[in-house]
């Protein structure tokens, strides 16, 4: 049992049912809305003044029980019903007594015996909620036998709250062996992806009226999609929701007109923030990992997976993931490389800082732009939630954009509208000839990649879903083979002039770096002096991060290897001229050039003994 209505049900029947004898326990994940659902569900039911709260938070013995059960009863004012009227009906001055002579636990039993004595009077039970049991910090038996004690010899009704995962391995053992004789029933509580962003927005204190209603807009309009992003993250902690909610609305409320602009902007940054938010609190908690994600200058997304312990390839083999680094690793891309609209600085800063920061957020949303009908057309359940003058408007306008003003040149998005439009031929929705539309796509296709019009990608990359590309897998192989040859053509050309842009421009390598990640670079040269002399122009501080771009394409990105070995040969000529000019120089700036023929020679980072020995004996006098 996890819902909240089945549990609700649960409690009731608990509660209704005379000497029961036992506790139950409602257990789950840290943030998940325990508490939450005991104030707001479970109290109104029980009532508010005949239920006790006792959070077990850091104490260790029964008379620490005994003395917040006593603080509880104290709460209960003037207005108090059932047993708590009789038992507060007794005088400050005589209570204060009894505690003198008896202490804490005698004012405890006295109030024991006054509800006993008006039980009879009385339909409603005692009703202690024992809170916070993974934070227990005694000997969990002597906890539980406690409430054993209430609940059968006192007939009080117990509800025990915590995270059975979370209870310390020296008291784990203790809580398996007691529980069965104190815990009647132990129900899990897990919520749905709607129930947390209903519970999350309640404990949000949004900074005004405005900033609430774009942040619930954005959710209500794309509600499908976001939980079921969610759901796909194993995530039920509404704490994280809540503060992702929180962070959003900082931004929000600095940032009102962007977030009114663009609504797939708006969502995209959405839950790039919150994956950030529950890959810090729920995948990659410690403090090292969390200064790794943190960083707002660790761009490769590649790089930074494998510092993270994830380990993608063995050799150039995809290695199967267990289903939480999976998870991690989609967060990962979710959160830096999901969108070109989403950029890290903001993200990272307001994350890691817990408040905003204007300097971090200067272009954060440079790139956003109003949303295109195509884009809304992608989101399936938004346009299946339309009524049909909307959607229909939304599809026509869509049509015009691809085949009349041809102003669609991504060939992912492209093979998304195919994949779109032939699903909804097939399912009903369009009345289109379904060869024809394959046929003017497949034109659309060709007619932009031999004007040289299309966008420039290195991958298509699109494959995503079960049902992906059910009715045009044809399609996108073909596209896949354009897009090949298209890189290969337009690569050539542009690295033609990559060393000459270099040394026209050393402040470019950044960008150029970049571009070229995947294409043979050492290959491009009428004449390998000019690489030379092209490198010669860098400062060192700049062929010292040549060198780590390198270095970072023989040793961490597989996608790169097949780049490095088309130009592994030509690349030699670079080499000699390199070792004619910087063997037998021994300085930092002769260190770089050696590492750089060291990964040419060998396509790997590692030193070369004899290479290095060999310097150092023709140096010698």
């Amino acid at each position: 049992m996890s819902t909240t209505k089945d549990i609700k049900r649960a409690v009731k029947a608990y509660i209704d049912t005379a000497d029961t004898m036992y506790a139950i326990m409602i257990d789950g994940d840290w943030g998940c809305g325990k508490t939450y659902f005991w104030k707001n569900t479970i109290r109104p039911i029980v009532g508010h003044d005949e239920a006790l709260y006792v959070s077990l938070f850091g104490l260790k013995d029964i008379n620490d029980i005994e003395n917040e059960i006593f603080k509880a009863m104290s709460f209960i004012r003037e207005n108090a019903v059932g047993f708590f009227k009789g038992f507060l009906g007794k005088s400050a001055i005589d209570i204060s007594e009894d505690v003198k002579l008896g202490g804490i636990g005698f004012a405890v039993q006295y109030g024991m015996q006054v509800w006993k004595e008006t039980r009879l009077k009385k339909s409603k039970n005692l009703f202690i909620c024992f809170d916070d049991m993974e934070r227990w910090a005694g000997d969990m038996e002597v906890c539980l036998s406690y409430i054993n004690k209430l609940v059968e010899h006192d007939g009080t009704k117990c509800l025990i709250i915590g995270n059975s995962k979370r209870i310390k391995d020296g008291s784990k053992k203790n809580f398996n062996l007691t529980k069965d004789k104190t815990i009647g029933f132990r129900y899990r509580l897990t919520h749905s992806s709607e129930d947390v962003f209903g519970a999350a927005f309640k404990l949000t204190n949004f900074s005004n009226k405005e900033s609430e209603t774009i942040i619930k807009d954005i959710y209500q309009n794309n509600e499908a999609r976001i939980n079921s992003y969610l759901q796909n993250s194993k995530c039920s902690n509404i704490r994280i929701v809540s503060t992702t909610l929180s962070f959003l609305d900082k931004i929000v409320n600095k940032n009102h007109e962007k977030f009114t602009l663009s609504n797939t902007a708006s969502v995209d940054y959405f839950t790039a923030l919150m994956s950030t938010v529950i890959l810090i609190e729920m995948y990659r908690t410690s403090d090292e990992d969390k200064e790794l994600i943190l960083n707002p200058f660790n761009n490769d997304t590649y790089k930074l997976i494998k510092s993270l312990g994830i380990e993608l390839y063995k050799g150039r083999e995809r290695v199967e993931l267990s289903e939480e680094d999976g998870i991690a690793e989609t967060l990962l891309y979710k959160s830096f490389a999901g969108t070109e609209d989403v950029k890290r600085k903001g993200i990272c800063s307001i994350v890691k800082n817990g408040f905003y920061r204007d300097e971090d957020f200067v272009e954060e949303f440079s790139d956003w732009k109003k949303t295109e009908d195509y884009e809304i057309y992608l989101d399936t359940f938004k346009v299946w939630y339309m009524d049909d003058y909307d959607a229909r408007k939304i599809f026509e306008n869509t049509y015009n954009a691809l085949f009349v003003e041809k102003i669609i040149k991504e060939p992912q998005t492209l093979l998304l509208i195919a994949d779109r439009m032939t699903s909804e031929i097939k399912r009903g929705v369009l009345n289109l000839d379904f060869v024809e539309l394959k046929e003017k796509f497949r034109a659309l296709f060709n007619d932009l990649y031999n004007e040289g019009k299309m966008k420039r990608i290195d991958s298509l990359n699109v494959h995503m879903g079960i049902n992906r590309f059910v009715y045009c897998e044809d399609l996108y192989n073909e596209v896949d083979v354009l897009n090949k040859k298209y890189n290969e053509k337009k690569g050539k050309c542009e690295l033609s002039q990559f060393w000459v842009k270099l040394e026209s421009d050393p402040r470019s390598m950044n960008d150029l770096l970049d571009k070229n990640l995947h294409l043979e670079i050492f290959a491009q040269y009428e004449n390998p002096n000019i690489i030379l002399d092209s490198l010669e122009r860098l400062s060192n501080a700049q062929l010292f991060e040549f060198t780590r771009w390198m270095g970072s394409r023989v040793s961490e990105k597989p996608n790169c290897l097949s780049a490095v070995d088309s130009e592994h040969t030509r690349a030699q000529a670079v080499v000699a001229i390199i070792e004619n000019k910087y063997a037998d120089k021994f300085e930092v700036r002769a260190g770089h050039f050696k590492q750089m023929v060291r990964i040419l020679k060998n396509r790997k980072t590692d030193y070369d003994p004899e290479y290095v020995q060999e310097a150092k004996e023709e140096d010698q006098p």
